[in-house]
C-alpha cells in the first residue's frame, strides 16, 4: 500500500515546469538533428510530448489530493473527539493528545495533529498552531473549521462549545461534497461519450469516405480531393486537443479543479491514440 503524504505546491510547480521544459527541449533536439523525421512522426512526437508534460503533474496532483481527502474524511472524527475529551474538563492540548492516543484518527491527519500538539507544547499559541495547520493542509473543509475556531477564540467564545457545534456541521459538509461528486458523474460520462463519438466518427469518415474518394476530381471542378494522409493528420491532432481539453473539463466539473482532470486527459489520449493507430494507421505505416 502506497503511503499517503503531502506534495508541496512548490514541488508540484517545479515538476510541471521541468516536464514542460523537457518536452520542449525534446522537440528542439529532434528537429535540430533530424528535421525530416520530425515531419514524418510529427503526430507521434506531439502525442508523446503532451504525455511527458502532463503525466508527472497528474501523478503528484493525484497523490496530494488523496492525502487531502483522507484528512477531510476524518476531520469530523477529530472534532468530535476533541469535543468529547473537553467535556471531561481537560485543556485543548490534552484533548488533542487524547484523540491520538485513543486512535480516533489515523494516517496523515494523526501526523498533522501530532505536529499541532508538539508546536503548542513548545509554547506556540493555539491560534498560531491552528493557522499553521490550516496552511499546511490547504483544504476548503479544514479552512472552514479553522476559521470558525479562530473567530470564536478571538471573540472570547468558549472553544469547547464551538467544537461541539462544528462536529455535526463538518459531517454534513462532507456528505454534501460526496453527494455533489456523485451527481456530477453523469456529466463525466457525457464528456467521455462525446470524445469517443468524435473518435469513431473520424474513423468512419476516413475509412468510408475520404479513402474511397482519394484522388477523385470534384464534380464540375478540376481540383482533386487532398490526400487521405492530410485528413489523418487533422484528426490525430484534433484528437489530442479534444482529449486534453475534455479531461481538464471533466476535472473542473467533478472536483472544481482543472488539474484534477489530468488523469482523465491521459486516459482519453492513450485510448484515443490506440484506437486511431489500429483503425486508421498513421501515414508513416502505409508509406
Amino acid at each position: 500500500m502506497i503511503r499517503m503524504r503531502r506534495i508541496s505546491k512548490r514541488k508540484r510547480v517545479i515538476t510541471a515546469g521541468v516536464s514542460i521544459a523537457f518536452s520542449i527541449g525534446l522537440v528542439m533536439f529532434l528537429y535540430f538533428f533530424s528535421p525530416h523525421r520530425v515531419g514524418i512522426f510529427f503526430n507521434e512526437i506531439v502525442f508523446l510530448c503532451v504525455l511527458i508534460a502532463i503525466t508527472p503533474s497528474a501523478i503528484l496532483d493525484y497523490l496530494n489530493q488523496r492525502w487531502i481527502e483522507s484528512i477531510e474524511d476524518q476531520m469530523p472524527l477529530l472534532v468530535r473527539g476533541i469535543s468529547e475529551s473537553q467535556e471531561t474538563g481537560i485543556n485543548i492540548i490534552e484533548a488533542l493528545e487524547n484523540v491520538i492516543e485513543n486512535k480516533l484518527v489515523r494516517g496523515p491527519l494523526a501526523e498533522e495533529v501530532q505536529k499541532v500538539t508538539v508546536q503548542m507544547s513548545w509554547g506556540l499559541s493555539f491560534e498560531e498552531a491552528l493557522r499553521r495547520f490550516r496552511n499546511r493542509i490547504g483544504s476548503p473543509i479544514v479552512n472552514r473549521f479553522c476559521a470558525l475556531v479562530l473567530e470564536a477564540s478571538r471573540s472570547g467564545g468558549r472553544i469547547r462549545k464551538v467544537f461541539a457545534a462544528t462536529s455535526g456541521f463538518m459531517q454534513e459538509i462532507r456528505e454534501m461534497d460526496r453527494e455533489t461528486s456523485s451527481q456530477m458523474r453523469p456529466y463525466i460520462i457525457i464528456i467521455y461519450a462525446a470524445f469517443f463519438v468524435f473518435v469513431f466518427t473520424s474513423i468512419i469518415l476516413v475509412t468510408s469516405f475520404f479513402q474511397p474518394l482519394e484522388g477523385t476530381p470534384q464534380m464540375l471542378s478540376p481540383v482533386v480531393l487532398p490526400s487521405v494522409g492530410e485528413y489523418k493528420d487533422f484528426f490525430y491532432r484534433t484528437m489530442v486537443i479534444s482529449g486534453l481539453m475534455g479531461g481538464l473539463m471533466a476535472g473542473k466539473i467533478s472536483g472544481l479543479r482543472a488539474l484534477g482532470g489530468l488523469k482523465h486527459s491521459i486516459s482519453q489520449l492513450v485510448i484515443g491514440y490506440i484506437v486511431f493507430f489500429v483503425m486508421i494507421p498513421p501515414n508513416w505505416m502505409v508509406v
